[in-house]
């Protein structure tokens, strides 16, 4: 990264809670006063999960807005072109570089203030009991991992097309305010794995889930070893590893942590109850919040649907809205007893001569609940997808009974071997809508064609440049 990164790293472990530390008169912060105690190893290290809420990141680029448009999710006004360049790839636009010039920088931020953590982690390791040692340093590498994952999925090559040699972009593994070199996807995707496999073996030690408590509840007097869903705990670890694992295609590895996910998901992750949902009215937990193995607290998500979502106040140059004709007939295939369409598209608006669907997931009609503030990072129903996906290749069969485990809990009949992989497809679209995974799928695979956001029978083509964006031209000097 550029060198100036240390002047954006302090301000940003303060840019959430101004009484966090004490600021001396320079307005330069001691770093020996923050790390002294375990509370302001906490503190920093909340900042990281506020801080992952920011508008360039999962409070709105990495979840239901910039990664949905490339993934041509919404079928976007040609009166918008701020929004129809991204889903154009056109990714050499002002419009769009703009865009990913953020979201670069404030995840490369970001991930110096893990840096500053971890360093002062072994630095200050007096300070921390073993417990504290093991939770925050775990927390963090998983953190640092899940940043640099994302950063490749935007910024790195098709994987399975990726050359052995070609450089991509840079892992930082500590805190400094140099330069790091480049690295080729294989290493790239190494120090990922090798972060996450780091991560989980702390976390099996002391992280509170792992005895079954605090999941999405306090867990005695202090909240930081409660609410654990909110964190990046040891299962969403596993989970991030079998997604990584995946990416590189080592399916023994990906099925293997998975599983190890799945075998918690009906005592710790529980399926959505469609009876209970029925029966709620207004109050209905539009996110599923039982499935959410990590997710970020967001005391801005009404905002967010009365922004972007809100089919009565707003007009098509900014709504996100679905074509209601791709939805019902080729995501949902006309299964309508789904839960998910039930839920997150049971609104249907006529704007300006054109039939939609209202995306739903993000509406609440209060914000003074924790379950009306989840944005999904992380849900148990991909655990079951990697699965499906680890073994159908070899036996269909096997492959479409973990997709059916989903299904079955949506409220639907499973379907046969023969319709693995277009169930496959149509669960990541349908699973995922506002939570940004679609696109990183269809990359993943190397689609060569897009199903269209406008039109039934229509699709986009694509090329595997299309799925790579520009390094922002500041940034390539340096890197």
């Amino acid at each position: 990264m550029k060198k100036n990164i240390l002047i954006l790293v302090i301000p940003l472990l303060l840019s959430s809670c101004e009484s966090w530390l004490d600021v001396k008169p320079n307005d330069r912060i001691s770093e020996e006063a923050t790390f002294s105690t375990p509370r302001g190893f906490e503190l920093a290290l909340n900042g990281v999960y506020v801080d992952l809420n920011k508008t360039s990141l999962y409070g709105q680029a990495l979840t239901w807005d910039f990664i949905e448009i490339l993934a041509q999710r919404y079928p976007i006004s040609k009166t918008s072109t701020y929004n129809r360049e991204a889903m154009q790839f056109h990714h050499g636009a002002d419009e769009v570089k703009t865009r990913v010039e953020n979201i670069w920088a404030q995840a490369y931020s970001l991930i110096s203030n893990i840096n500053l953590i971890l360093k002062n982690c072994e630095d200050r390791r007096e300070v921390l009991s073993d417990e504290y040692y093991n939770l925050i340093k775990g927390e963090a590498l998983g953190l640092r991992a899940l940043l640099h994952f994302d950063l490749f999925r935007l910024w790195g090559p098709v994987y399975s097309q990726a050359s052995e040699t070609a450089l991509t972009i840079p892992y930082y593994v500590e805190f400094s305010i140099s330069a790091q070199p480049k690295l080729t996807a294989s290493m790239f995707m190494e120090q990922v794995i090798t972060d996450l496999e780091t991560a989980a073996r702390l976390l099996k030690m002391d992280d509170p889930v792992m005895k079954g408590s605090g999941v999405l509840e306090a867990n005695g007097a202090n909240n930081f070893w409660g609410y654990r869903a909110l964190r990046l705990n040891y299962y969403a670890v596993k989970l991030l590893l079998a997604r990584a694992y995946l990416y590189v295609d080592n399916k023994g590895e990906a099925l293997k942590a998975a599983k190890e996910v799945i075998e918690v998901q009906e005592r710790l992750f529980p399926w959505a109850n469609a009876t209970e949902i029925s029966l709620a009215g207004e109050n209905v937990d539009r996110m599923f919040s039982t499935e959410l193995v990590f997710a970020l607290q967001n005391v801005n998500r009404k905002a967010i649907y009365t922004k972007y979502f809100d089919s009565d106040n707003l007009k098509m140059g900014v709504l996100l809205a679905c074509n209601q004709k791709v939805i019902d007939e080729y995501v949902f295939d006309s299964e309508y007893s789904d839960l998910r369409y039930k839920v997150w598209l049971d609104k249907n608006v006529e704007i300006e001569g054109g039939s939609y669907k209202e995306v739903m997931k993000y509406q609440t009609t209060s914000t003074d609940s924790l379950y009306v503030q989840l944005i999904p990072m992380l849900r148990v129903s991909e655990a079951f997808y990697i699965a499906a996906e680890c073994e159908g290749e070899e036996d269909e069969d096997a492959g479409v009974a973990w997709l059916n485990k989903v299904r079955n809990a949506r409220s639907l009949q499973g379907v046969e071997w023969y319709y693995y992989e277009s169930t496959l497809e149509s669960e990541y679209m349908r699973e995922f809508i506002g939570e940004g995974q679609l696109f990183f799928f269809y990359k993943r695979r190397n689609y060569d064609e897009l199903p269209s956001a406008y039109d039934l029978y229509e699709s986009v083509p694509m090329t595997p440049n299309d799925y790579v964006l520009l390094i922002p031209e500041n940034e390539s000097k340096y890197n």
